[in-house]
């Protein structure tokens, strides 16, 4: 990809446009790593009880969500990064739901 530019406000604009995106880009996985990594603790506390991590998950889930909420709305971050959270929670609840017996759902 060849860029060129007329002035230093061009070069300047093009460069954070850039730099927005692959932060926003950075910020979505971190947002999905802290999902994976609420899920690793849960499953680590647990051992290999599966009903009680999926428990424990939902437990620190439900507290750090009014935590990332609040971080989201003083740190003005993208939409993006919020479904991706969003996106992540699901994804293991999903996995929580296969992985059970339905008697134990």
């Amino acid at each position: 990809m060849e860029v060129s530019f007329k002035n230093w406000g061009d070069a300047v604009t093009f460069l954070s446009q850039r730099t927005d995106v692959a932060l926003e880009g950075l910020m979505a996985l971190s947002a999905q790593q802290m999902v994976d990594q609420q899920v690793i603790a849960a499953l680590l506390a647990s051992h290999s009880h599966l009903r009680a991590a999926a428990d424990t998950w939902r437990l620190m889930a439900s507290a750090t969500l009014p935590i990332s909420h609040v971080r989201s709305l003083q740190d003005d971050q993208p939409e993006s990064v919020r479904e991706a959270y969003s996106e992540r929670v699901a994804y293991w609840e999903g996995v929580f739901r296969k992985a059970m017996p339905e008697n134990e759902s």
